[in-house]
C-alpha cells in the first residue's frame, strides 16, 4: 500500500443526508492515538496520507497532525486533505500548506444558497466553499472537487458547469455516488441504476465540454452488471474494470457467464454494496466495455486510422550512441490507458498480422538489426508472441517492446516473450505512486500493474529502459521516482536505465497545455537532483537527448555530465524527418556551439512558455566544460 487514510474526527459542520462518515456526538480522535497511526503508516512505507473526517478542520490539532504525517522517516510524505472547504481561509490554507498539505479534495453538494440550506443545513454557505477553494489554490495546494451523487442533489453536470464558470481554474472533479447497499444511508438516497447511468453520462459529456478531468471514486465501485453505463462514460469504471487477467471473477453467480469476468475486480462485498438487492445481470458482450472511448485530453494532432498506413513503420538511425540501424513497427493503435497527453489514445486500429510481417521483412531487408514493437499498447495484440518469434526468425538481434507493462503482470507472459526472442523493453511509468500515475494515464489501478509488469520483465532477464515523462503533476516528485525505482528494483540495477523525458505538448487550448507542460527551468534543479540521486544509488540514468526530450545543455547549465554523448552528434545529427515539423530554433541557437547536436525546441513549448530560458552554449576548444552565456532571450 502506498496510500493510507487517517480519520481524525467524525464531527462535521454540515448535515448532508447521504454522508456515511459523520457522528455529530463523536469526539475528535485523540492526538496520541493518531500519532500511533501515523508512525505505523510511516513504518509501512506509505507515500501519501489522506486526512479525512467528518470535517477534519474541526480537529483542534490538525496542523500538528499534518506536520507529523508529512515528516516521513525517509523523505517527505504527500498529505491530502478531504474537507468541505467552508472553514478554509487564506491564512489557514497557507499554514496547512506550510505544515505539509499538497492536495485537497473539497466536497461540493451545491452552489445554490437555497438548495444548500435545504440539503446541508444553515451552518455553512456556498460562498464559504468558493472562498475555501480559492484559498487552497492560492496557497499552492492542488485542488480536486468532490461531487456526491444522490437523489435530491443537483446533477453533477450542472455543478461542473457552475463551478467552472465561478472558478475557471478548476481542473479536476471526482464523482462519489451514494450506493444502495450503504448501511447508514436512507434507501431513497441512492440513485436508481438508470438514473445513475444518465448522471455519469451527462457528467462525462460536460467534463469534455469544459475541458476538465473527471474520475469515479475508487472506493465507491459501480457494477456494470447493475448499472448500464453509456459507452461515453465507461472509462470512469477503470477502477473496477481493468485489463484482462487469467483468473475469472466469482463475486456472484452471474460472474460464471459474464463476458467481463476476466476484467472485473469487484469483490463479493463490493458488489453487494453496489447492487443494494438488485440482481446482477451478466454482460453478454465485453467489446464495448473494453474499448470505452476517448482520451479526456484534446490535442492539435490525433492520428487517424488512415494515417496508420504511413505511420506504423518508421526506419531511422539513433545516432552515435546507438549505431545499429533501427526500425519501429506498430502492432495495434489502441491502449488500456487513456493518457490525457497521448495523440494515439483516441485510436482503435489493429494492424493485420500479414502487414506487420511484411514490415518486419522490409525493415530487415534495409539492414535494420534492431526492431521496436510499439503501438498503442502492443501487448493488446493477440499476435504479439508470434510477431516477436518472427522478428527473431528473420534475423533481428535486438527485439524491443515499447509498453506500459500493465498486461505483463500476467503469470508467465514475460517469460514466454523472452523465449520467443524478446531482448529489451521500454516501459512507461510516470509517477512514484498511483495517485499521480493513475491520474496522468486516466486508468486507475494500472500503476500497480505496471510495477508488477516491470518485476516480471526483469525477472525474465529483459533489459529495460524505464521511461518517465515530466509534467506539471509530477515534476516535483522526480527524486521520489528515483527512490521508488531503487527501492523496488535496485537489485536489478545492471539491467535497466532510467530515462527522463519532457512531454509532447500539442494541445488545442493554451490552458490545457499549461495544465500539463511544466516550464523547463522550473524543474531543472529537481531533474539534476534526481539524476544525482540515481547515480548515488548506483542506478544508470540515460542521457537527456531524446527527440522528445529536454534541450538539456540550455536548461541544465551546459553541464555535459548530465548529457552523455550529445555533443558527438554534431558530426552525426539525430533528427528524423518526421520530427522536424514540430521543432524549431530560437535566437540563442544561432550563437550556440551545440546547435548541430541539438534537435531544437518544440514549437508548441515556445507557444506556452516562450524562449526566455534558452541561452547559447560556448564550448572551449580545450577540454574545459562548456559554459552558458547569460542573456538568452
Amino acid at each position: 500500500m502506498r496510500t493510507q487514510s487517517l480519520l481524525v474526527t467524525r464531527q462535521c459542520n454540515q448535515a448532508c443526508g447521504f454522508c456515511e462518515s459523520v457522528d455529530a456526538n463523536g469526539a475528535p480522535v485523540p492526538l496520541v492515538e493518531l500519532e500511533r497511526g501515523i508512525e505505523e503508516a510511516h513504518r509501512a512505507g506509505v507515500r501519501t496520507i489522506v486526512v479525512l473526517g467528518g470535517e477534519p478542520l474541526l480537529h483542534p490539532d490538525l496542523e500538528r497532525i499534518v506536520a507529523l504525517c508529512a515528516a516521513g522517516p525517509s523523505g517527505r510524505i504527500e498529505v491530502v486533505l478531504e474537507t468541505n472547504g467552508t472553514l478554509v481561509t487564506d491564512e489557514l490554507a497557507t499554514r496547512l500548506a506550510a505544515a505539509g498539505v499538497v492536495a485537497a479534495r473539497v466536497l461540493v453538494v451545491t452552489t445554490s444558497p437555497e438548495r444548500h440550506l435545504a440539503l446541508v443545513g444553515r451552518r455553512t454557505h456556498p460562498r464559504q466553499i468558493l472562498r475555501g477553494l480559492s484559498a487552497l489554490r492560492g496557497a499552492g495546494i492542488r485542488v480536486t472537487v468532490t461531487l456526491p451523487l444522490a437523489n435530491g442533489l443537483p446533477p453533477a453536470a450542472a455543478r461542473i458547469l457552475g463551478l467552472k464558470h465561478a472558478l475557471p481554474w478548476l481542473e479536476h472533479f471526482l464523482l462519489v455516488p451514494a450506493l444502495p447497499g450503504a448501511r447508514s444511508l436512507a434507501p431513497e438516497q441512492a440513485l436508481a441504476p438508470a438514473a445513475l447511468a444518465e448522471e455519469l453520462d451527462e457528467a462525462q459529456l460536460q467534463a469534455g465540454r469544459m475541458d476538465v478531468s473527471l474520475e469515479l471514486s475508487a472506493d465507491r465501485p459501480i457494477a456494470p452488471c447493475i448499472v448500464d453505463v453509456p459507452r461515453r462514460a465507461r472509462r470512469l469504471l477503470a477502477t473496477q474494470l481493468g485489463t484482462e487477467h487469467d483468473t475469472p471473477n466469482h463475486a456472484c453467480s452471474a460472474c460464471s457467464t459474464c463476458a467481463l469476468r476476466f476484467c472485473c475486480r469487484l469483490a463479493t462485498d463490493q458488489l453487494a454494496r453496489a447492487a443494494g438487492g438488485v440482481t446482477p445481470q451478466p454482460i453478454a458482450d465485453a467489446t464495448a466495455w473494453l474499448r470505452p472511448g476517448k482520451s479526456p485530453g484534446s490535442r492539435l494532432r490525433v492520428l487517424g486510422a488512415a494515417e496508420v498506413e504511413t505511420f506504423f513503420h518508421v526506419d531511422y538511425e539513433y545516432g552515435v550512441e546507438h549505431p545499429e540501424p533501427t526500425s519501429r513497427i506498430g502492432l495495434v493503435y489502441r491502449c488500456n490507458q487513456v493518457c490525457t497527453f497521448c495523440e494515439l489514445a483516441d485510436m482503435d486500429t489493429d494492424l493485420p498480422s500479414d502487414k506487420v510481417r511484411h514490415a518486419l521483412d522490409e525493415a530487415r531487408a534495409r539492414g535494420s538489426v534492431r526492431v521496436i514493437l510499439t503501438g498503442g499498447e502492443p501487448t493488446l495484440s493477440p499476435d504479439l508472441l508470434a510477431h516477436v518469434a518472427y522478428a527473431r526468425e528473420v534475423g533481428f538481434s535486438r527485439i524491443e517492446l515499447q509498453t506500459n507493462a500493465v498486461l505483463l503482470d500476467r503469470p508467465g507472459l514475460a517469460a514466454s516473450l523472452v523465449a520467443a526472442g524478446l531482448t529489451h523493453a521500454q516501459v512507461s511509468l510516470h509517477g512514484p505512486d498511483a495517485t499521480i500515475s493513475d491520474r496522468l494515464t486516466a486508468a486507475p489501478g494500472t500503476h500497480r500493474r505496471t510495477l508488477a509488469g516491470i518485476d516480471a520483465l526483469l525477472g525474465a532477464g529483459v533489459q529495460l529502459i524505464i521511461n518517465h515523462l515530466i509534467f506539471v503533476d509530477n515534476c516535483h516528485l522526480l527524486v521520489d521516482f528515483v527512490e521508488l525505482v531503487h527501492a523496488r528494483w535496485g537489485q536489478h540495477a545492471a539491467a535497466f536505465v532510467v530515462q527522463f523525458h519532457s512531454a509532447r505538448n500539442e494541445f488545442v487550448a493554451r490552458e490545457e497545455g499549461l495544465r500539463h507542460i511544466a516550464r523547463y527551468r522550473d524543474y531543472a534543479g529537481g531533474l539534476r537532483a534526481a539524476v544525482d540521486r540515481a547515480r548515488g544509488l548506483g542506478l544508470r540514468c540515460h542521457d537527456l537527448q531524446d527527440p522528445t526530450g529536454i534541450p538539456s545543455l540550455c536548461v541544465l547549465g551546459g553541464d555535459e555530465s548530465y548529457l552523455g554523448p550529445i555533443l558527438a552528434q554534431t558530426e552525426r545529427p539525430r533528427a528524423h524527418a518526421w520530427e522536424t515539423d514540430w521543432l524549431t530554433r530560437v535566437d540563442a541557437c544561432t550563437r550556440c556551439d551545440a546547435a548541430q547536436a541539438c534537435m531544437g525546441v518544440p514549437r508548441h513549448y515556445l507557444a506556452l512558455h516562450g524562449d526566455v530560458e534558452f541561452a547559447p552554449i560556448v564550448r572551449p576548444s580545450n577540454d574545459l566544460p562548456p559554459t552558458v552565456l547569460p542573456g538568452g532571450r
